[in-house]
């Protein structure tokens, strides 16, 4: 398949990552691609997560089924290399639980700022209300400086920003009203529910797969609000 359409932003980054001629990134692609059975698109962004690049934005920009290929292959990619089981059980099972993690992250959240500033807690082994904590944070500080308002916090803010009432709503997601309300309601709950008692207590009672999935659904609340319509309100 042509490498053509790669995109020359991510290629430009995982360039400089590997410290590798373009060329030679080419070429891997195209290896890699063949291997996977999956398009160059694919397989340049697989290789950029593997290095630890951000790959959202370049990722959105795929077709529906690019973006299928990505999810379906993850997987196969972050799994931990076949290794002789000689003395080594506790080394290979240390490995495959971090691969495990790393993987899960990387198909979960694709929002970069979202995964830079959580992804080092969900790797951690305890206090996990402090990805809570972080990730109410993000949607928080996304939804000011989507709508550039100030001076509200938590509850208030969504209910100001993202209004159930269509003429109200500084940032609307939708034009059917039950849809903007729905969505006004989810956020207000998250941050109730969440932002709040974890910004004022601390809390033992979150296992990192609570983490990952409060994670994943931040995500796809940052990925919505990322479509949305700023309008001037009165």
């Amino acid at each position: 398949m042509s490498i053509t359409r790669l995109d020359q932003v991510l290629l430009q980054k995982v360039v400089k990552k590997t410290r590798k001629p373009e060329k030679y990134i080419r070429e891997q692609i195209s290896k890699r691609a063949n291997r996977l059975a999956i398009s160059s698109e694919a397989a340049l962004v697989l290789w950029a997560k593997q290095q630890s690049v951000g790959t959202g934005t370049s990722q959105r920009k795929l077709s529906p089924t690019i973006q299928t290929e990505i999810r379906e292959t993850l997987p196969a990619v972050f799994s931990p290399p076949a290794r002789s089981r000689v003395n080594k059980e506790p080394e290979i099972k240390r490995n495959s639980q971090k691969s495990t993690v790393a993987m899960a992250i990387e198909y979960l959240i694709t929002d970069e700022e979202l995964r830079d500033r959580c992804k080092d807690l969900i790797r951690a082994s305890r206090n996990f209300d402090r990805v809570f904590r972080e990730a109410t944070t993000v949607l928080e500080s996304r939804i000011k400086k989507l709508s550039t308002v100030r001076g509200l916090r938590g509850a208030d803010l969504v209910s100001k920003v993202i209004n159930g009432k269509l003429d109200r709503a500084i940032l609307k997601v939708s034009n059917e009203a039950y849809e903007q309300q729905g969505f006004h309601d989810i956020c207000r709950g998250l941050m109730l529910a969440f932002r709040d008692t974890t910004h004022h207590d601390l809390s033992n009672k979150f296992r990192r797969e609570d983490a990952l999935k409060f994670c994943g659904f931040v995500d796809i609340i940052l990925g919505v609000l990322g479509n949305a319509v700023k309008q001037e309100v009165i």
